[in-house]
């Protein structure tokens, strides 16, 4: 017996299986205006602290009632655009792609942490954490120059396609 894994069999995408457009999901609107923003916490190493959402802040916190005070992490929405992706056993599956949301972690150690930054998912589990206004810049700056080379992409295939007789 063979140690070599057996390839799936090929599974066809068709248009139908694929939409035309990512799917972008709406953003999960902040609690709505008048909720409580401000809650107690009890410290396990203890003493209490009364906490305060920032205006963005979209976080329920409701596991944040008790922790290390260091726990602390206020989030806005998350902007997420789920593409869908070919797999083998599920066939197209929509996966999130460039997820992104601001976040502070107001007792962080690590002081850039106390400032508000972007935390970028780009792939699912895969994370580019606490980038500032620049390094965020620069992120949306490589995806537009990819999109452009997609583009070019996209021009080969349909002067390919043509090619072949086909749109």
């Amino acid at each position: 017996m063979s140690n070599v894994p057996s390839c799936p069999a090929p599974v066809a995408v068709s248009a139908a299986t694929v939409p035309a457009q990512p799917v972008v999901e709406p953003p999960v609107a902040p609690s709505p205006a008048g909720a409580s923003r401000t809650w107690s916490r009890r410290i396990w190493r203890g003493g209490q602290v009364t906490e305060s959402c920032p205006s963005w802040c979209a976080s329920t916190h409701s596991n944040d009632q008790d922790g290390d005070l260091d726990d602390l992490v206020h989030a806005s929405t998350e902007a997420v655009m789920r593409l869908p992706v070919f797999d083998a056993e599920e066939g197209a599956l929509a996966m999130p792609v460039l997820a992104a949301e601001v976040r502070v972690e107001p007792y962080s150690e690590d002081p850039g942490r106390r400032l508000p930054y972007v935390l970028v998912e780009p792939w699912q589990d895969e994370v580019m954490e606490a980038l500032g206004p620049e390094e965020l810049a620069a992120v949306i700056g490589q995806v537009r120059a990819h999109c452009d080379r997609l583009d070019g992409v996209l021009a080969r295939l349909v002067a390919a396609r043509a090619e072949f007789g086909v749109g």
